[in-house]
C-alpha cells in the first residue's frame, strides 16, 4: 500500500422514499433507486521509535534494558496510538467547529453533572441512545461518582473486577485525555466507531530493528533498537486532506489541525462519536 492516505468506502443511508404499492402490468417497472457514496480518507501513519541501550547501563544495573524495552513495546505503542487517536479526534472537532457550527460538541462551563451526557447524547436526535461507550478524565468520573451515579457491573457471572456503567455506558477513564484551561473533555462513543488497521511493515529494517554501535560510549559500546508500526485509523464520516503537513506523514499535532479534515457526513447523526466539554476544579 502506498501514498500518504487512504480511500475508505464510505455508503449514504437508503433515503426515505415511500415504499410502493406492486400491480399486475408487466410493461410497469418499478423505478430503480441508487445507493449513493461518499468520499472519505483516511491517514495513513507510518510511525518509528528509537531507544539507545549503552552497554555500561547494563553493566551498572545488573540487568538487561534491552530485554525490558521488548517487553514494554506493546504498552508503549497502545499509549503512542492513543496520542495518535485524540490528535484525530481534536481535528475531526476543530473542523466540526470551524465549519459545521460544532454540532459534535457540547460545552457546559460547569461540572459535569448526569443531565450533561443526555443533552450531549442528544446531539443527535432521535440517535442518541446508539451510544455505548464514554472516554473520560477521572475528574469528571470523580464528580460522578460523589454525586452517586456510577453503577458498577461484573463482566461475567465468575466475578471479577467490577466495570464502572454510567447511564448504560461503559465508562472507560483515562487521565491522558488532555485538558485545557481547566476544560476537561469526555468522548462518546458509538459501536465502531474508530476503524483502525493494523499495516505490515514492509521496509527492510521490519517492525523492531536492532544495530551494534561499539564505538559510542567512548568504546563502551551502545545498542540501538528501532520500533516501526504502519497503521491506519479512521473516523467514519470524515475525509483527511492533508492541507497541512510539513513531512510525509502527518504528526500527531498535525491530525489536531482543523486544517487537515473536512466531515463528508450529510447529518450529525451519522457521525460515531461526540465530545463533551465540561469545566473541573
Amino acid at each position: 500500500m502506498g501514498g500518504r492516505s487512504v480511500d475508505m468506502p464510505g455508503w449514504k443511508d437508503l433515503g426515505n422514499d415511500p415504499s410502493e404499492p406492486v400491480n399486475d402490468d408487466p410493461a410497469d417497472s418499478i423505478e430503480m433507486k441508487k445507493i449513493g457514496a461518499r468520499r472519505e480518507v483516511a491517514a495513513r501513519n507510518v510511525r518509528a521509535q528509537a531507544w539507545g541501550i549503552p552497554d555500561l547501563t547494563s553493566i551498572l544495573a545488573g540487568d538487561d534494558p534491552q530485554k525490558l524495552i521488548v517487553r514494554r513495546q506493546t504498552d508503549y505503542w497502545q499509549r503512542a496510538n492513543k496520542l495518535t487517536l485524540l490528535g484525530i479526534l481534536n481535528g475531526v472537532l476543530a473542523d466540526n467547529v470551524a465549519n459545521d457550527a460544532g454540532d459534535l460538541v457540547r460545552i457546559t462551563g460547569a461540572s459535569i453533572v448526569d443531565t450533561d451526557i443526555i443533552e450531549a447524547a442528544y446531539l443527535m436526535g432521535d440517535r442518541a441512545d446508539k451510544f455505548k461507550t464514554i472516554w473520560m478524565h477521572s475528574k469528571q468520573m470523580k464528580a460522578l461518582k460523589l454525586a452517586d451515579l456510577i453503577d458498577y457491573v461484573p463482566p461475567s457471572e465468575q466475578g471479577g473486577p467490577l466495570i464502572p456503567y454510567y447511564m448504560g455506558l461503559r465508562a472507560v477513564i483515562d487521565d491522558d485525555i488532555p485538558v485545557a484551561a481547566g476544560v476537561y473533555t469526555a468522548f462518546m462513543f458509538k459501536d465502531k466507531a474508530i476503524l483502525w488497521n493494523e499495516l505490515p511493515v514492509n521496509s527492510e529494517g521490519g517492525p523492531l530493528e536492532f544495530d551494534r554501535k561499539p564505538r559510542q560510549g567512548h568504546g563502551g559500546g551502545v545498542t540501538e533498537m528501532v520500533a516501526r508500526r504502519h497503521f491506519v485509523a479512521h473516523v467514519p464520516g470524515t475525509r483527511f486532506l492533508d492541507a497541512s503537513t510539513a513531512g510525509e506523514f502527518a504528526t500527531d499535532a498535525e491530525l489536531a489541525l482543523a486544517a487537515n479534515w473536512d466531515r463528508t457526513a450529510s447529518s450529525v447523526k451519522h457521525m460515531t462519536f461526540i465530545a463533551l466539554k465540561t469545566t473541573e476544579a
